[in-house]
């Protein structure tokens, strides 16, 4: 959103998508975008707080396609090692072509700790969580971003990250980094109407 127009009429959100490439399959529904917040304390340099909320013109009704995912509990903590999915239209490889179906991973978290070590150019804050295999192999790509990171609480699914960044894709040692939902739990309800 940062480097792209920000005005709202730019934007539309498909729902029920399941391939890019047939935007006319019954299940989609379409709404415009009538407002973009980006967080206020985001830095483009810094990565940090690279979370943003696009608000839809209409309500949308819930499908066996179109489900909402929970938000965590301020603060809460979902621990290293517990295995969380991914998914998004991305490159399948590092400067591949994008996916035409719409693709998940499962992926471990990781602390934060493990994951400074394991990207030491970059400054791993709090409002940051990573999650990937130390052999590498499954991870998000280019133009997943904005993607989920869900894991599975008690039968409810959680959205407890948004995909951020990494250093390419994939590679051992090197997980995937996305914004902490549960750090802007509040800044996103206070929002919510």
């Amino acid at each position: 959103i940062f480097r792209r127009n920000l005005e709202p009429s730019k934007w539309s959100a498909n729902l029920g998508l399941h391939m890019t490439s047939d935007l006319t399959s019954p299940q989609i529904v379409t709404r415009r975008i009538d407002q973009i917040v980006i967080n206020p304390h985001y830095t483009k340099r810094r990565k940090d707080s690279d979370i943003a909320m696009m608000h839809l013109e209409f309500k949308v009704n819930y499908t066996d396609y179109i489900q909402p995912i929970c938000l965590p509990e301020e603060n809460q903590v979902f621990p290293p090692g517990k295995n969380c999915s991914i998914a998004g239209w991305g490159t399948v490889v590092y400067q591949g072509s994008t996916a035409d179906i719409l693709q998940e991973a499962v992926v471990p978290l990781l602390s934060n700790a493990r994951c400074q070590q394991q990207m030491p150019e970059y400054n791993i804050t709090e409002s940051m969580v990573c999650a990937g295999y130390e052999e590498g192999g499954v991870d998000t790509c280019q133009g997943d971003s904005g993607g989920p990171l869900m894991c599975q609480e008690n039968n409810r699914w959680v959205l407890v990250g948004v995909t951020s960044f990494g250093y390419q894709c994939a590679l051992p040692n090197r997980p995937g980094v996305y914004a902490r939902v549960s750090e802007f739990t509040e800044w996103i309800q206070s929002f919510l109407r």
